[in-house]
């Protein structure tokens, strides 16, 4: 009787598992890239192409600010920060400026200032793909989008061209270009980057 039950209990189990899984295998996803891209936006990012670097500055150093003197009245703070801290740092280059705010980072050209941030690259979740997505399953789930398939380099992921065995899926828009980068058929880092970027 107790063989019967579990043979039956597992039949139910292998049903509600089939019957929740998608059709040729894709992944939900509920994203609408392009629409994202000709906003200059990657939803998981505070901010957008565009936007006023200064503002970046401001909003982020502010937030900086708060927190270390939130640590600084608390007599139990543990000094020992882990990943989850806020963290914020300026980098100038020679032509850009890096505005690092943990897992993204906001680029702006200086020559172009003015036509604010032009680079959004993500190292975690984007477009609601996560860290560790394989190449297949991200190309299935964008089935509708035309993507071109290259080797990593420093003109088409300048932020991870020391990735060995790297590739690059691109998606170029109206208004700005997507791509994913993947090390050894895994996703590493997302960016979004406008026409103002390096020109």
């Amino acid at each position: 009787m107790k063989k019967l039950i579990s043979l039956f209990l597992s039949l139910v189990l292998a049903v509600s598992f089939t019957a929740c899984s998608n059709k040729n295998g894709k992944r939900e996803n509920s994203i609408d890239l392009e629409y994202f891209a000709n906003l200059g936006q990657m939803p998981e990012a505070k901010y957008s192409l565009g936007e006023n670097p200064q503002t970046i500055i401001d909003e982020l150093s502010k937030e900086m600010k708060k927190q270390d003197a939130e640590h600084g009245e608390d007599p139990n703070h543990s000094h020992g920060h882990d990943e989850s801290m806020f963290f914020f740092e300026v980098t100038e280059g020679e032509k850009n400026v890096l505005l690092d705010n943990g897992n993204i980072c906001y680029y702006y050209n200086k020559a172009n200032k003015d036509k604010g941030v032009s680079c959004i690259v993500n190292y975690d979740t984007a477009y609601e793909f996560p860290i560790g997505t394989v190449i297949l399953e991200l190309k299935n789930s964008l089935s509708n989008v035309k993507f071109t398939e290259e080797p990593i380099n420093e003109q088409n992921a300048f932020f991870a061209s020391y990735v060995l065995d790297g590739t690059v899926l691109k998606a170029e828009f109206e208004k700005s270009t997507v791509v994913f980068v993947f090390q050894e058929n895994e996703l590493f880092a997302t960016a979004i980057y406008n026409n103002n970027w390096n020109n």
